[in-house]
């Protein structure tokens, strides 16, 4: 009897230097403009605060849902043999991306195969759901190229051992060899 499997991962994206900056940077103009809009009229005499407080408001609250939506999560659920890719914006609003099963991958190996370039020019997109907006190529990253209803695409992802398991055993042909290495805290309890 085989025994059913759930891996789940999230991957919180990491924006980086730009996206502080970009927070700075637009919150200084918005304070720049608030207090424009705010002051000059006054001193031409106008009493039109209640109008430009609600116009300041609002670009307040605009500034914040922009600011929100650059906190992605991505959820990645392997459920047996069933793969189902999330986006998550600002811990609110859930996106499905991706839904497919390992049986439909062409190939399932780190993006430093040699095959990966090859893939990536004959798919036409592809998902990125690791930590950064420009994934590293390293073993710690690995590719799915699946093959639905006529469209390829790549999924990039932060490959973890137990998810290995999985997809040789549900799809032992297409999965590139890896080498489970044990650590030491591992090979201790053991």
């Amino acid at each position: 009897m085989i025994e059913d499997t759930f891996i789940e991962n999230h991957v919180k994206r990491d924006n980086g230097i730009s996206a502080v900056l970009f927070v700075v940077f637009s919150s200084l103009t918005l304070l720049g403009i608030i207090v424009a809009i705010n002051v000059i009229p006054m001193i031409y005499g106008l009493n039109i605060i209640f109008v430009t407080g609600m116009i300041s408001a609002g670009l307040v609250w605009g500034l914040v849902v922009i600011i929100q939506r650059q906190y992605v999560e991505y959820e990645i659920e392997i459920s047996n043999d069933s793969v189902s890719i999330a986006k998550i914006i600002a811990k609110k609003k859930r996106e499905e991306l991706a839904d497919f099963t390992v049986k439909e991958c062409e190939y399932i190996g780190p993006v430093t195969s040699d095959r990966f370039s090859s893939d990536s020019n004959h798919s036409e997109f592809k998902l990125n759901i690791t930590a950064y907006r420009k994934y590293a190529v390293n073993d710690d990253n690995w590719y799915a190229l699946v093959s639905q209803n006529g469209v390829r695409y790549i999924v990039i992802f932060g490959f973890k051992p137990e998810m290995y398991k999985v997809f040789r055993r549900y799809n032992p042909r297409n999965v590139a060899p890896y080498i489970y290495r044990e650590t030491v805290a591992e090979a201790n309890s053991n």
